[in-house]
């Protein structure tokens, strides 16, 4: 999977436009708020295959899987040539698995500053800093 020319700005359209959007399981959560923001950014839609399978919490929980999100998260990266890398060598635009305090984490998108990870939570889109992010994949 390789990233569009001007990725650089497909991410800074994608930051502006997902504060305006609610949280909703299976149609904008955390995982789905990632995949768009890699869509965006290559053209290539990793939760095709699940979006739209879930509506509630408990459902989303079915389909992770005994490993949870993140070994879901794994599990779809490497099916989309994603490599796994050093959370702090997570690059702009690259998701990561952060620590959000809830049990499972929350997948974000390194913003364009590098340090920071934006997440989809049931509160909004939250900056989580580089200091709590556990897993990241790198395309």
């Amino acid at each position: 999977m390789k990233r569009i020319a001007n990725w650089e700005a497909a991410l800074a359209a994608w930051q502006l436009a997902v504060p305006a959007r609610s949280f909703a399981w299976g149609e904008f959560d955390c995982a789905l708020a990632a995949c768009e923001a890699v869509k965006a950014l290559t053209g290539v839609d990793p939760a095709e295959a699940f979006r739209g399978t879930y509506s509630t919490e408990a459902e989303a929980v079915k389909l992770l899987g005994p490993g949870g999100l993140g070994e879901f998260a794994a599990t779809v990266a490497r099916e989309f040539g994603m490599a796994e890398v050093v959370p702090n060598f997570a690059h702009r635009g690259d998701v990561v698995l952060v620590d959000n305090g809830n049990p499972g984490g929350a997948l974000g998108i390194v913003d364009l500053s590098g340090r920071f990870a934006w997440c989809v939570l049931e509160r909004g889109m939250v900056r989580i800093p580089m200091d709590r992010w556990l897993r990241a994949w790198s395309y």
